[in-house]
């Protein structure tokens, strides 16, 4: 009895499956794309999240570009928020369209019956291979989503930034300047002025006075200074201390250009070096 030429022998592995012939299947889609198909089934048949997303983008865009520009932002911030709602409109023609005709596709099937299907779809209108099968762009609720979320990203840091800048002191003591032309003596007057890059309501400044000549009596302890802002609209009380002491005061409002003036009283035959020791704008 002789074995068949056609067996196999035992222990051989067999043959890989044959590769079935046609096209190659699609890829699978991305983690984004599937977010979107789902981002936009979501928009589609739920009206109210449609409605709560529309209220976010809007709120979102104008509140910020509002509020930007109220803190003094560029006039092209206007633009920005002008693109960012038509990159809105766009992505809200689609998606509406898409609602329409979803709810036609719905009545149609309801007419004709819930035993009859579509070629090739399912109970719930997706097609047998897992694809959305409605023709309509995956970027629609990419831009509904995005939108905000990058006005979000972009403005809250900026904001916070600009929050934190503005809580901070401006330093003045190498800006403000005082009209000398030499030494100071007693009832003389000095202009003291600067301008700072921020507007504060509250002025901090210290005067240092020193002999002019090192050689004479020592004469600066003694002097006073009565020192006078001169603000827009506020009238403030001038105050005298000794010249080592620092002065404050309240302005009224915030104010960005400091004038102040320095009335000195100091000894009989005293000459003075005046000099800023420090200021800043709280």
């Amino acid at each position: 009895m002789t074995a068949d030429v056609d067996e196999e022998p035992p222990g051989r592995p067999s043959p890989p499956p044959a590769r079935p012939e046609g096209p190659d299947p699609p890829p699978a889609a991305g983690v984004l794309a599937r977010a979107a198909d789902r981002v936009r089934a979501l928009l589609r048949d739920n009206t109210w999240v449609l409605a709560l997303m529309i209220l976010a983008n809007l709120v979102v865009i104008l509140g910020a570009g509002a509020l930007w520009y109220a803190l003094g932002g560029d006039v092209t911030v206007v633009g920005v928020t002008a693109g960012a709602l038509l990159a809105f409109a766009g992505a809200m023609l689609p998606l509406i369209r898409g609602r329409g005709q979803h709810g036609d596709e719905q009545r149609g099937r309801g007419q004709h019956g819930d035993g009859q299907r579509g070629d090739g779809e399912d109970g719930d209108g997706q097609r047998g291979d897992g694809q959305d099968g409605d023709g309509q762009p995956l970027w629609p609720p990419l831009i509904l989503a995005v939108t905000p979320l990058a006005v979000l990203l972009v403005g809250l840091p900026a904001l916070g930034v600009k929050t934190y800048l503005e809580s901070r002191p401006v330093d003045l003591t190498n800006d403000l300047s005082l009209k000398l032309d030499g030494p100071v003596e007693d009832r003389d007057v000095v202009t003291a002025s600067a301008h700072a890059d921020r507007a504060k309501s509250r002025l901090t400044v210290t005067f240092t006075v020193t002999e002019f000549d090192p050689a004479s009596p020592v004469c600066a302890p003694a002097s006073t200074l009565t020192v006078t802002p001169h603000s827009r609209g506020a009238r403030i009380t001038p105050q005298t201390r000794p010249s080592d002491e620092t002065f404050t005061f309240d302005l009224g409002a915030d104010r960005k250009d400091i004038r102040l003036t320095v009335a000195v009283r100091a000894e009989r035959n005293c000459r003075l070096n005046l000099s800023v020791d420090s200021a800043r704008l709280d």
